[in-house]
Parts: structure tokens; C-alpha cells; sequence
């Protein structure tokens, strides 16, 4: 294993890190001290010349060097959306992300819940709003496209992964009451009216939506469930479907472009890389912090790889408290049995993947999602993304810590059996003032500004 190829499994990281290591990383033995700990905890060590000092002791360099790092050229493909990367697409879908005429009351956008001056999350309360008010946090899109940065790591979606690409999380705000408040028929008709000429150049012809004389087809505001839909001839439904799914897709290549990279850690991370034996691109807290997060933090149990973030979903006690979160939240067991039985899944007929056998989905028809477990966000710019958890309860970093120093919530606040790795870590003030100043390192480069409002 090479560090410019990096595995994510755990027998690897055995091999890696020796079997007392890896047991204090995912919490399952608090009693037994990582490998070399002792030597972890001076404040340098020595290259193998003996000359020129180094802040990281050897053990903890190949920790780094071998489980985080910057983040590939491009996202892992998306097979389901065969027009992911194309440039036409993502302008049209740039377009349609800050559009607020595809909410009922023409006020709400994609841009609402995904401020990019907020690092593409809400930072307006503890929950998102919209036409009201939503039940959970607005989780950051940015380095949606990378999910656990693997070539074959599926990418969920939502904190309890209830879809399965970008594109069909980007349809499922419009029809909710709580978000948009719209509707499939009134997006397609938005795009006939108002995108035709874009969505052509991408797509090719578009379905006549209106008669000769302007009347719709269709009507606005019509979508499943409310009756009317299930009247209409199946080919009125499909054309509609086909233009609300291209929607979507547009927007994935929109979204497939907000990624958050070349932080001062990953500079740092290349000079280790190249050889260097220290690097100036941290500072000595900082890099106590580091220290902190790859050791007694334990937190490469769940934040590992390019992207910070393991791509999967783990119950770490966060109580459901505050306002408008629910007393109950089932978290990836509900999303779950939402996700196999959706229409837009990868597996399903608006799917473009060429063997829909091969989509994840179609592995997890006899699976059980646990209760009370969440999506790992990714960690990058995360200084730019309070309020944090799914309940948006914790408006600063130092506040994230302290819930995992104590190893989550009391029991009976939250749903579900704690996550093993979710123990009391000990941490004294100053590793906590040091893992915080390290989480800002994963700040990322400003995006193109050109990027960050509509075209």
C-alpha cells in the first residue's frame, strides 16, 4: 500500500497500524495505549539522518501520510448520471440551483439551505427552513461529489442516506412541503418556458409540455400522491419525470464543481509527502492537534481518507433536543427502507448506469439500517459549517468535542445502541484547544467566485 493508494478497510489498517492501534482507534479497548504512544507524546522526533528536526514521531508520519491526504484531481464517476461532467450541464444547473421559481411561493432555492457563505449549508437556525421549518440540519454539499473518495465507495445522500446520488437528493426539497413546497409538473414547465434552449444543447429535444396555444399539458403544481397524477396517461407522466430527472442531473454537474481542497493541511501533507521532515504550513498547535485527532481523539474511526470521512453511517449518541427536532429520529434505519423503494434510485428506471445490478441498491434489498445512526459528514471546511450534527444542536466545534469527550449523550436521549467507538476520550483543555485549531486547517482554497451566485 502506497500512500497515493489508499485502502479503507480494516484488515489494511491492521496491517498498518498493528492490532493495538487499530483497537484504540475504533474505541473497542480504552485499556491498551496505541503503538508508540509513548514516543507520541514528545514534542518532536528526528529524521532518520538524526539531524534536522521533526514535530511527528516516524509511526505518526505514516499514520498521516497513509490515512488522510489531499483529495483526487476529480470525484469518483457517477455511472448513474451520464452527464455528471459536462460543462453545459453544469451551467444550466448552476442556473437552476439559485432559481427560486421553482418553490410554490417563488421564494426559496436550492441556494436557500446551501448558502455559500456558509460553506453551502444554513447556518440561520438549528434546523433548515424553507416554506417552514425542517427537522434536521442542512448538511454542507460541499465535496458531495467525493463522499469517501474510493472508486467504489458508494456516495450517500442526506444524513441518513435515503438517496443515492446528487441528482435524486436534488429532487426530493422540491416536492417536500417543508423545503420548496413545489412540484415536478411546475419545474418541468419552468424548464419548457424558461430553459429550453440550454436544456436542449445538453439533452437534445425536449418533451412538448404545452399545446399549440400555450396550455399546458400538464398542469402546475401536480405530482404523485396528490390524486391528479395518477390520472393522467403514463406518457404525459413520463415527459414530465424526464424533464424533472434532467433537472436533477444538471444540478449534480453544478454541485460536482464546489469542492473544498488545498487546505493548509494538504500543503502540509504534501511536504511530508515529498520528504520534508517538518513543515511550516501548521503551526505547533495545530499540529498537537493533528497529533490528537490520528491518536487519542480516536476520530480516524469514522474520519479517515482524502475527504475526512468514511462514507458510512454510525450512532454517536446525539441527543434529540432543540428546537423543532422531533423526540424520535430512526435516522439511517428509516432512510433506508426510503431509499429502496424510490423511484429515483441507482437501480431504478431513470437511472443511467449502464448494469443497474452493480448499483449498491441492489445489494441492500434484505439489509437492515441501524437506528439511530447518521451519515459521517466530511470534515473539510467544516470551520465554515456550524451548527454541527443532524440536530444542528451544536453551534461551535469546541462544543462537538466536548460531546465526544464524553462519549455522546446520556442514555434514552437518543434512538438506538450507542456506537462502540463512541467512549470517553480523556481529553485534557489544551488537546481540546488543539484539535479545534487543527479541524481549521481542513479549510479549504476560496472556490471560483463565479461559482459561488447565478450565472
Amino acid at each position: 500500500m502506497t500512500h497515493r493508494t489508499m485502502k479503507y478497510r480494516s484488515a489494511a489498517m491492521l496491517a498498518v497500524f498493528g492490532t493495538t492501534t487499530m483497537l484504540s482507534i475504533a474505541g473497542c479497548d480504552d485499556d491498551v495505549p496505541p503503538a508508540d504512544a509513548t514516543e507520541s507524546t514528545s514534542t518532536g522526533a528526528e529524521t532518520d539522518d538524526g539531524v534536522e528536526p521533526a514535530f511527528f514521531t516516524p509511526a505518526e508520519r505514516d499514520t498521516i501520510l497513509t490515512w488522510l491526504g489531499p483529495l483526487p484531481a476529480t470525484p469518483p464517476p457517477d455511472p448513474s448520471n451520464a452527464y455528471a461532467d459536462d460543462p453545459s450541464a453544469a451551467a444550466l444547473g448552476q442556473a437552476l440551483f439559485y432559481d427560486t421559481r421553482v418553490s410554490a411561493n417563488g421564494s426559496v432555492s436550492c441556494a436557500t439551505c446551501h448558502d455559500s457563505a456558509s460553506g453551502y449549508s444554513d447556518n440561520r437556525s438549528n434546523t433548515s427552513e424553507g416554506m417552514g421549518v425542517t427537522h434536521r440540519s442542512s448538511i454542507s454539499i460541499l465535496n458531495g461529489a467525493y463522499g469517501a473518495a474510493g472508486e467504489e465507495a458508494q456516495i450517500w445522500q442526506f444524513w441518513d442516506g435515503r438517496l443515492d446520488s446528487q441528482w435524486a437528493q436534488a429532487l426530493r426539497p422540491v416536492e417536500d412541503s417543508l423545503e420548496m413546497g413545489g412540484s415536478r409538473s411546475s419545474v418541468a414547465l419552468l424548464l419548457f418556458d424558461q430553459y429550453r434552449e440550454p436544456y436542449e444543447a445538453v439533452f437534445g429535444l425536449m418533451p412538448t409540455l404545452r399545446a399549440n396555444d400555450g396550455t399546458p399539458l400538464v398542469p402546475a403544481g401536480v405530482m404523485p400522491g396528490d390524486g391528479v397524477w395518477e390520472t393522467l396517461p403514463q406518457s404525459d407522466q413520463d415527459a414530465v419525470n424526464e424533464v424533472f430527472v434532467r433537472f436533477g442531473k444538471v444540478i449534480e454537474a453544478y454541485e460536482r464543481q464546489l469542492v473544498s481542497r488545498n487546505s493548509r493541511f494538504d500543503q502540509m501533507w504534501q511536504e511530508l509527502a515529498d520528504g520534508a521532515a517538518d513543515s511550516d504550513a501548521l503551526t505547533d498547535l495545530e499540529k498537537e492537534g493533528l497529533r490528537v485527532f490520528i491518536d487519542q481523539g480516536r476520530c480516524l474511526g469514522c474520519h479517515s481518507g482524502p475527504n475526512f470521512t468514511d462514507g458510512q453511517f454510525h450512532n454517536i449518541a446525539v441527543a434529540q433536543v432543540g428546537d423543532n427536532i422531533p423526540q424520535s429520529d430512526l435516522g439511517r434505519a428509516s432512510g433506508l427502507q426510503s431509499l429502496l423503494v424510490d423511484e429515483f434510485n441507482c437501480a431504478g428506471p431513470w437511472s443511467d448506469h449502464p448494469n443497474k445490478a452493480e448499483c449498491a441498491v441492489s445489494r441492500l434489498a434484505d439489509a437492515e439500517g441501524e437506528i439511530g445512526a447518521f451519515k459521517t459528514p466530511s470534515l473539510r471546511s467544516v470551520n465554515l459549517t456550524p451548527p454541527y450534527m443532524h440536530t444542528g444542536q451544536f453551534d461551535t466545534l469546541d462544543q462537538v468535542i466536548a460531546h465526544y469527550d464524553l462519549g455522546g449523550g446520556p442514555p434514552g436521549s437518543f434512538d438506538g445502541v450507542r456506537d462502540e467507538l463512541m467512549r470517553p476520550l480523556g481529553l485534557d483543555l489544551p488537546q481540546r484547544t488543539a484539535l479545534v485549531a487543527f479541524l481549521a486547517t481542513l479549510e479549504g482554497e476560496p472556490l471560483d467566485p463565479a461559482l459561488n451566485s447565478a450565472p
